[in-house]
């Protein structure tokens, strides 16, 4: 199966699920930072159209335009690596269910973006990933709830492989003979989720927390919906969504900034669409839809996944920072409630927590595999969500600032965080100022608000009966 993958994250439920769990070979780690300085001090890269943005705290400069077709661009030089990575993430994903038409919209069926991501390797002339492989490229894409992605990596012939990526996504080709075999990689890869306790328990989850946010549909779709996609549907979905100005291209690596505008203005069309309005469904109440989801597959213990429904922010990513924060302080392995959950053998060391934000949708969650779910849920409605340490709080607090500057050692995550935070209105590299901002009464609030028996939704696939 001719799988697609986004580039790795931290934790287990620390972001949306994907078409895909694999990461790529991560580029960097401990001289990424000194490099970044290097640049800054000898002043690469300076010059031209484009404008940049230094960040002192991170020693990371990061150059920024906006094209004339309204493409978000984004450039953080590495000199002295060898690798090369370019991300472009399209602001479209399995939760844009509603197509815009001339006075009104079309609901298109479930898993459409997802199979559109899988039709644009193809081109007239050529196969991208053979030719990908030609370059010594290693090329790839996903689709979340809320993004399309395509990206490769390579160390050499840069502007060769940029020049492909660029001409793949913006390419609308359909032949209607490629569809059944299409549809039968796509089908294949449905029943592999189908069977795999842990996607199962998360689709599951979040079609028990939301009634009507697409959140709730399965990013492939099914069996059934994938039947109803048609190289017509596709080609209108790419003319809506597959704008410039609905995208976002990041380049990392010992690249000229000014050299991969100049690329994408070349190779990309002038195309001057504004980006379509997204609508998320109807409003959600507070209460979980429903509380409880269960599944029997052949496992040995049940596995399980928690949610509590909380209301999405106008402000996404301090929300999902606090979240995030809030996980780890309720959750965490230093928590008090961890060590008894685990003292008592509820949980086993797979046992995670985070925090998933979609546009118009947010929820706190965790899980793993255990005995008695129901108990873990009762436990964590009881635990006490106030009163928790200053001290701890501020340890939490630099934990995860640890994380979010390890990360900034993978180009692919880097990327993929920069395009995400472009969409929802911010900017990646300032999450650690966002991340200062954010006050133990904060966290605690959105636990108070978040975690009650109403908003609770509990997901369980169980060990089939003998």
């Amino acid at each position: 199966i001719r799988d697609r993958h986004r580039p790795g994250s931290g934790g287990h439920f620390a972001k949306p699920r994907r078409t895909g769990r694999s990461a790529l070979r991560r580029h960097g780690g401990g001289r990424l930072r000194r490099c970044a300085a290097r640049a800054a001090r000898c002043g690469l890269y300076a010059g031209g159209s484009m404008s940049w943005k230094d960040y002192p705290a991170l020693s990371e400069r990061c150059y920024l335009e906006t094209l004339p077709n309204g493409l978000r661009l984004r450039v953080v030089p590495k000199p002295g690596f060898a690798g090369k990575f370019a991300f472009l993430g399209v602001n479209f994903g399995s939760c844009d269910t509603q197509l815009p038409q001339s006075g009104g919209w079309q609901t298109v069926p479930d898993g459409t973006a997802h199979f559109l991501e899988h039709r644009m390797f193809c081109l007239p002339d050529c196969d991208p990933e053979t030719e990908f492989s030609r370059l010594g490229a290693e090329a790839n894409a996903f689709t979340d709830y809320a993004m399309t992605g395509y990206y490769f990596t390579c160390t050499d012939r840069f502007d060769d492989c940029l020049r492909l990526l660029l001409r793949m996504v913006s390419t609308p080709y359909f032949p209607p003979e490629a569809m059944a075999a299409e549809r039968a990689v796509i089908a294949d890869e449905i029943a592999l989720y189908d069977d795999s306790p842990e996607d199962c328990v998360q689709e599951r989850l979040c079609r028990a927390l939301y009634r009507r946010h697409p959140i709730r549909i399965p990013i492939a779709g099914s069996r059934r919906s994938i039947r109803a996609v048609t190289p017509e549907l596709l080609r209108r979905c790419f003319d809506a969504f597959y704008v410039p100005s609905n995208m976002a291209f990041t380049v990392m690596g010992d690249v000229d900034a000014e050299a991969v505008s100049r690329l994408a203005r070349e190779v990309l069309p002038p195309d001057f669409s504004p980006p379509p309005a997204r609508p998320c469904g109807e409003a959600e109440p507070a209460r979980a839809f429903r509380h409880r989801t269960r599944r029997t597959l052949p496992v040995s213990q049940p596995v399980f996944a928690i949610g509590f429904k909380t209301a999405p922010s106008a402000d996404p990513l301090r929300q999902e920072l606090t979240g995030q924060l809030a996980a780890e302080l309720l959750l965490g392995e230093s928590s008090a409630l961890y060590e008894d959950l685990y003292t008592r053998g509820l949980i086993d060391a797979d046992f995670s927590s985070g925090f998933t934000r979609v546009p118009g949708a947010a929820f706190l969650q965790a899980g793993g595999a255990g005995r008695d779910p129901e108990a873990v849920l009762e436990a964590i409605l009881q635990a006490p969500k106030t009163s928790f340490s200053p001290e701890r709080f501020a340890r939490l607090k630099k934990s995860v600032r640890g994380r979010l500057l390890r990360e900034l050692d993978g180009f692919e995550s880097t990327c993929y965080r920069i395009c995400e935070a472009i969409f929802a209105g911010g900017d990646c590299f300032c999450e650690f100022d966002l991340l200062d901002s954010i006050t133990l009464s904060d966290t605690e609030a959105l636990l108070t608000q978040t975690v009650t028996p109403e908003r609770a939704a509990l997901s369980v696939v169980a060990p089939e009966e003998a």
